[in-house]
């Protein structure tokens, strides 16, 4: 591989940029084709409602269909474009191009010292211990944070005109968001700062680990991992939520007094019982109940309230309920703290065997961020059957539970009824796309278990 790699490497970074060029053109007016076919246009006029076939099973409605026939290619784009424009910037030699634009930039300021890194960071590191500040230089360290955002804002600029078709013009023309464009670009712009947080100490924490133990580093890497994860689920609906939403008590009083029954006869004790409201930017509905120490919580979205019955209600959260029965959050993130764990010992080999035939100076050269975007980026892909099997079937055991808890059948089959036709769910999707995208059961498979469960009365 080194030998090729060196051999040409004029040939291959020419045809990584016309590569890199030809994706960037595909990422940018992809959102003019799918407008350019008129399936959004139309999609105003179609019915959403579903029907039965002659043989009394479930059709999906024109509406879905047409939703289906464009949000199809923007994930398969997503799969397929995302990793490639990444592959093709690497390979084209504008990762090392960066990275070292940015150490002469940094090599200019050490040439005059700034009273900030001569007081604050001598301050900062006379605690560590001397092989460190060695290992991971203020220098190294600078260049690796900058290099993360610089490249961050770059994608998300790249992408931005397929975020905005994908998160505002779509929705808005199957009926499925109420956002208005300064709500939206307001979230957009929220989003952009907590991606670029996130991904600034996540990944500098990750390079710097690889710096401080060149060795071990996937020992504390996978307890961070974990930690981070476990904190992250935890409060995101805490800390995060309440900056895209407003959150307020439920008012009705008879519709709280059922819903915390309901969790007492599942032995949870709730504390709370909140209203998101999503009505200011969406039609679809939601719910979910958090637990963080001893406090729990169930938040319903307003969309849910107002327009479904409160036996349907009481149906969602008895679903929902369900997934903290069985501990699904808590199995997910020991799941996949587990999965990351090892998948970094799987990176160590990666890195320690490759980075020379790649070009770059050692496996904590920042220089390869793409490169390994690109890795996760395919892992996940591979990963998505089994991840999403798993998923399906945590979502089967809350919907067995919902009916137990309720004995209603006929409400679960009107709920998942009603639920596709706002949503514009295909009913019966094709057997691969299940397999490969469906994180939930079809809503054939959820009123048939549902119909299983009347003849078992």
């Amino acid at each position: 591989m080194s030998s090729i790699i060196k051999s040409t490497p004029f040939h291959s970074a020419f045809i990584s940029r016309q590569l890199l060029l030809l994706l960037l053109l595909i990422t940018v007016i992809s959102p003019a084709i799918y407008w350019i076919n008129g399936i959004g246009q139309r999609a105003a006029k179609l019915p959403a409602e579903i029907s039965l076939a002659p043989d009394g099973s479930l059709l999906n409605s024109p509406k879905a269909e047409a939703l289906h026939q464009l949000s199809l290619p923007l994930r398969l784009q997503r799969l397929i474009i995302g990793p490639l424009l990444l592959l093709a910037y690497q390979f084209s030699g504008g990762a090392v191009a960066l990275r070292h634009w940015l150490e002469q930039q940094i090599s200019q300021l050490g040439q005059r010292p700034p009273p900030l890194k001569i007081t604050f960071w001598k301050r900062l590191t006379r605690f560590i211990p001397q092989s460190w500040r060695h290992r991971l230089a203020w220098s190294d360290l600078l260049v690796t944070l900058l290099f993360i955002i610089i490249f961050e804002l770059a994608l998300i600029l790249i992408n931005l005109p397929l975020t905005f078709y994908r998160g505002f013009i779509l929705p808005h023309q199957f009926g499925l968001s109420t956002y208005s464009g300064l709500a939206w670009w307001s979230d957009w712009g929220k989003n952009v700062i907590l991606t670029l947080l996130t991904d600034t100490m996540l990944w500098g924490g990750f390079y710097s680990l690889i710096r401080l133990f060149p060795r071990r580093w996937p020992i504390p890497g996978g307890a961070l991992l974990f930690a981070v994860s476990l904190i992250f689920t935890l409060l995101t609906p805490i800390l995060i939520t309440p900056l895209f939403y407003e959150v307020r008590p439920l008012a009705d009083d008879a519709l709280r007094g059922r819903l915390v029954s309901l969790a007492e006869r599942a032995h949870l004790t709730v504390d709370n019982v909140e209203v998101i409201n999503a009505s200011a930017k969406t039609t679809t509905v939601n719910a979910y109940v958090t637990s963080l120490g001893g406090a729990q919580r169930m938040v319903l979205y307003d969309t849910l309230i107002d327009g479904y019955t409160p036996d349907q209600v009481e149906m969602v959260v008895a679903h929902e309920l369900g997934h903290w029965y069985y501990r699904h959050i808590l199995w997910g993130v020991i799941g996949l703290g587990a999965a990351g764990w090892l998948g970094l010992f799987v990176l160590r080999w990666f890195l320690d065997h490759s980075w020379s035939a790649l070009g770059w100076r050692g496996p904590a050269d920042v220089a390869g961020w793409p490169t390994l975007l690109a890795g996760l980026a395919l892992v996940g892909s591979l990963a998505l059957p089994a991840e999403n099997a798993i998923s399906r079937y945590a979502e089967q055991q809350a919907d067995q539970f919902a009916l137990t808890m309720t004995g209603k059948p006929d409400t679960f089959i009107s709920l998942f009824e009603q639920l596709a036709e706002q949503n514009l769910s295909l009913v019966d999707p094709p057997a691969w796309e299940k397999i490969i995208f469906y994180t939930h059961p079809p809503t054939i498979e959820r009123i048939q278990r549902a119909k299983n469960f009347q003849t078992q009365q």
